[in-house]
């Protein structure tokens, strides 16, 4: 029978007569977890052995974990406890080692290695501290990935113990990574200086200079292939990248970054900047550097087995391998239709890779279930293994119909309208016979998806017109009508800057006001930014002229503006202020008013003021590097077409519809 935690505490206080240390009050911090808005860091720490910390799906064996354990008056401690698990029939913790602070340095108290049960003891040099550092160095799976630490207790050293002298030195092995997220997690980091904004400068020229930036020092050169694609991560202070991987801020997934690469849909509305940044100064190497761009990623990084191209959600291309980093496809937003012309005419067997490999996401081709992951380096089997599972976003479908259909636009082949047509039936299925409405995915029937069912609709409808004068486009166009008219009679209040973003699939029912949401400004991984939901009821206006479209976007756009400054808290993304301007400069367009076009230049300005350092912008607030992944590309979007507007010369920059 396996002991519990408390038997465990008890029985090793008896042997050693050795009391344990009290926790209570105590801090617990990671550089790692598997969820990274839901820290589990202090579950192994509450005698509790249904509940653990549960790090994330990185290698330990080439980026430690670390635990920090900081105590609210010093104590002494003389040895640890530790209670692991066997997950999926491997050990999940084999390696741990046990540092204090020493100064700016670091003692080693104790280690453990190769591990074989699930409950150990740590013999720790008796030491009087404050702070523990518990460094989780491997496990017993073979991708060296998620650890799980059940439960830790702390124990007093046997009386008469002598504490000796602590002697700080190097930890082995440990990389300037490693410091790094130690740095984050327990809130050493520098801070980031701030700037003035300059009038003469104006808002092309913030966005000019960090154009000039990335052409000049922000091109793949980490290894002997070098190219024109951005990279992902580039300090501010000396524009190179840091050389090791950097912990994620609050609400960002490790995974989803591009630590030492470049990913094409980060990029995508930064390249459609620079082309447009040509037009307003008449300079051709801005658009030159987005075509050099485009060209090497079409030409070098889209031949993967499935067809499947190395960017979105979780892929991107590695500029150290040379080849996909991550190998899960998923789409992050809708390229814009003149993206695809683009990149058909410079090379269209690239596109039509794309398109084709598009079917991997495909799990049951009779009813066209679908996965929003589709694996790039491994094409599925005709016919498909039965029961595959699958979370079939709408979202998707929609980005899989648009691509099909440019597809289809271009080659006239039968199995594009099929796919489609498979697709729409799949969508149709899921919807509520009543209200009209989709489950967020079919694994999940009960709440409805109102935000990835606009974004369907709305892709549809853009899609359209490539479908020709076909059954297939009469019918998308009739389908994605529905679904819009499902989500206009939802109870939105607009006029109270209220609007509906959750409810059951068959109907908000009497208790309308749990699904209502206000405006605010976070844009965390998973998290509801409502300002990018009121482009989106733009767009939708846009292409149906349903002004019950406009009125909700009116709202929303309205609480933003009434007091146009996003809160300077930790980490506001770029793509806040960016989604911000892009918001404020639709409405101007479509609504008229004295109240939209200054709200878009004052947050511009303090986007500009928070996020502009030496020539580039943070990816965040507070950060002291550039990252893609945060979309400072869709501010310095923004900035481009706001310049246009203000410029009064007639030069058009499409709204920025990509996030949905």
């Amino acid at each position: 029978m396996q002991m519990t935690v408390a038997a465990l505490i008890a029985m090793l206080a008896i042997s050693a007569k050795a009391g344990p240390v009290s926790l209570q009050g105590a801090r617990f911090t990671a550089t790692h977890e598997a969820t990274p808005t839901k820290p589990s860091v202090a579950l192994a720490f509450d005698d509790d052995e249904a509940t653990s910390w549960a790090g994330d799906g990185h290698d330990l064996t080439e980026l430690a974990s670390n635990i920090v354990v900081t105590f609210p008056q010093p104590v002494t401690v003389g040895s640890m406890q530790v209670v692991t698990e066997v997950l999926k029939e491997r050990l999940r913790l084999s390696h741990l080692e046990v540092y204090a602070p020493v100064g700016d340095d670091w003692a080693l108290l104790g280690a453990v290695r190769d591990i074989v049960q699930t409950h150990f003891t740590v013999a720790l040099k008796p030491a009087r501290v404050k702070q523990l550092r518990l460094r989780v160095r491997d496990n017993a799976r073979p991708d060296h990935c998620w650890p799980r630490i059940v439960e830790i207790a702390f124990f007093e050293p046997e009386p008469g113990a002598v504490l000796e002298p602590l002697s700080p030195a190097p930890v082995e092995d440990e990389s300037a990574g490693e410091r790094l997220f130690l740095a984050a997690a327990t809130g050493n980091l520098p801070a980031a200086p701030t700037t003035t904004f300059d009038p003469n400068k104006g808002y092309l020229g913030y966005a000019r200079d960090c154009l000039d930036t990335l052409i000049a020092s922000g091109t793949d050169t980490l290894e002997t292939v070098t190219s024109p694609m951005f990279i992902s991560i580039l300090a501010t202070a000396d524009h190179k990248h840091p050389g090791c991987e950097l912990p994620p801020i609050h609400g960002q997934r490790q995974g989803d970054r591009a630590s030492f690469g470049g990913n094409l849909q980060h990029d995508m509305m930064l390249l459609e900047a620079a082309r447009r940044i040509s037009d307003l100064t008449g300079e051709p190497r801005y658009a030159q550097a987005a075509d050099d761009y485009l060209r090497f990623f079409l030409n070098n990084c889209t031949t993967s087995v499935t067809g499947l191209w190395p960017w979105g959600e979780h892929a991107h291309w590695d500029f150290i391998k040379e080849a996909p980093g991550h190998v899960t496809h998923e789409y992050l937003g809708a390229a814009p239709l003149d993206f695809w012309e683009r990149a058909w005419a410079m090379n269209p067997a690239a596109v039509l890779r794309e398109a084709d490999g598009l079917i991997n996401h495909v799990v049951n081709l009779e009813t066209f279930d679908y996965n929003r992951h589709a694996d790039i380096s491994a094409p599925l089997p005709t016919p498909r293994p039965a029961d595959m599972t699958f979370l079939d976003f709408p979202r998707h479908g929609g980005f899989y119909i648009q691509v099909w259909a440019f597809a289809y636009s271009k080659t006239g082949e039968q199995r594009y309208l099929d796919w489609c047509e498979k697709m729409m039936d799949h969508h149709s299925a899921m919807r509520h016979p009543k209200s009209g409405l989709m489950p967020s995915t079919s694994s999940s029937p009960a709440n409805a998806g109102i935000t990835t069912q606009l974004s369907l609709a709305i892709t549809m409808l853009e899609s359209v017109p490539l479908f020709g004068d076909t059954p297939t486009g009469k019918r998308c166009h009739q389908l994605a009508g529905e679904y819009l008219a499902a989500l206009a009679r939802l109870p939105h209040r607009p006029a109270e800057g209220k609007v509906c973003t959750r409810t059951p699939v068959s109907g908000p029912g009497e208790d309308i006001e749990k699904c209502l949401s206000t405006p605010a400004f976070d844009a965390d991984y998973g998290g509801e930014f409502l300002c990018m939901d009121g482009l989106l009821w733009v767009q939708a206006y846009r292409v149906s002229g349903n002004t019950r479209f406009l009125d909700i976007a009116r709202g929303i756009a309205g609480f933003y503006a009434r007091e146009p400054r996003a809160p300077e808290q930790t980490n506001t993304r770029a793509k806040v202020f960016g989604s911000l301007v892009e918001l404020m400069l639709d409405m101007a367009e479509l609504d008229g008013g004295d109240q939209w076009l200054p709200a878009a230049e004052s947050y511009a300005r303090q986007g500009v003021e928070l996020l502009y350092h030496n020539g580039i912008f943070r990816g965040a607030t507070g950060l002291w590097y550039h990252e893609s992944e945060l979309w400072p590309s869709t501010f310095v979007h923004s900035l481009v077409r706001l310049a246009a507007v203000l410029d009064g010369k007639g030069t058009q920059v499409p709204t920025n519809y990509f996030h949905r």
